[in-house]
């Protein structure tokens, strides 16, 4: 019998190692080429806002509320009667002298028929008729005694008063204002106040509306408290009904600068920080920023962005710091 030996037989086996030689994937991303840009510098200013034009009335003497057209933001027309206050004893008044305005009438036209008779001269005729025009406008001013007509054509701001009140001499009846335009008064310092120019364009955003208006007076004096110089700026009203709201208003300087301005959307936030996103050597590079005026669409840009860098426009919120990129139109 024979015996075999085995001889042992061994395998090797080498694993294939795959090597990795994939690049990181691009990021795609639109990017604008820095550069400056001329603008009109504007500041903001804080101020109330008034009607251009107002008025307010008094009793000249004391009577009673017989007649009130008005209320708190009723649109009046000019010459429209707003509010009467007759004397106790005014009535009376009014009944005697149209009894004597009629009976001058009466007198008139009896010498006018005299005259055609040859009765009486052509001076007796025009004396009687001086009289009855005299008296005519003696009684008319007396029937509008203590009444009171709009001296233009606006709305009613205040009315602390009622029908069948006694009202005395002094005492406050109603207010109004013009409402064709409205005012925003304002203070500036003394440096600010050499370019306050009349005529300078001012903004002011109201109800949801930015509207355009010009600076119409600036003041020559200080005032003293303020240590500001006090300015108005006009503007076309937009549907404002009652004055004293504070408001903000932009004023050009009139200072012609250059600056670089990005799209609002290109600037990221992290509490008080401001950065943004520029391309280097194929790479998004998160770079901080100080900013200065903003308006709608753009934001000026103080530090830390140089003409010639790209500016990662859209896309931005798919990177990181160090990611890489490619632009596409």
């Amino acid at each position: 019998m024979f015996a075999i030996s085995g001889i042992p037989l061994s395998a090797c086996y080498w694993p294939e190692t795959p090597q990795e030689t994939t690049k990181e994937e691009q990021i795609k991303v639109k990017a604008i080429t820095l550069k400056k840009e001329p603008y009109n510098e504007t500041k903001v200013y804080h101020g109330e806002l008034q009607f251009s034009k107002s008025a307010s009335f008094v009793a000249q003497q004391s009577g009673i509320v017989t007649r009130l057209n008005a209320r708190p933001g009723q649109k009046v027309r000019r010459g429209e009667v707003i509010a009467a206050y007759p004397p106790l004893n005014h009535q009376l008044q009014v009944d005697r002298a149209r009894i004597e305005q009629d009976k001058l009438a009466q007198d008139y036209t009896r010498q006018q028929e005299l005259f055609k008779a040859g009765a009486v001269s052509k001076v007796s005729v025009d004396t009687y008729k001086t009289q009855l025009d005299v008296l005519v406008k003696t009684t008319q001013q007396l029937q509008d005694m203590n009444t009171i007509r709009a001296p233009f054509s606006g709305i009613i701001t205040q009315v602390p008063i009622k029908i069948g009140e006694e009202v005395g001499m002094g005492q406050a009846l109603f207010s109004m204002a013009e409402t064709v335009a409205v005012e925003v008064n304002f203070y500036v310092t003394p440096q600010d106040i050499a370019h306050m120019a009349i005529g300078a364009r001012t903004y002011l955003n109201l109800s949801h509306k930015k509207i355009e208006g010009k600076i119409t007076r600036t003041s020559i004096q200080m005032d003293p408290k303020r240590k500001a110089f006090l300015v108005t700026a006009s503007f076309k009203n937009e549907g404002v009904l009652f004055a004293g709201t504070h408001v903000a208003i932009a004023l050009e300087t009139g200072a012609s600068l250059s600056s670089i301005w990005i799209p609002v959307e290109s600037l990221k936030q992290l509490g008080n920080r401001h950065y943004v996103f520029v391309i280097e050597d194929g790479k998004a590079i998160e770079t901080d920023v100080k900013i200065g005026q903003r308006n709608e669409t753009s934001v000026q840009i103080i530090e830390g962005l140089e003409v010639g860098q790209h500016l990662i426009t859209a896309g931005s919120e798919k990177v990181e710091g160090n990611s890489p990129v490619i632009t596409v139109q």
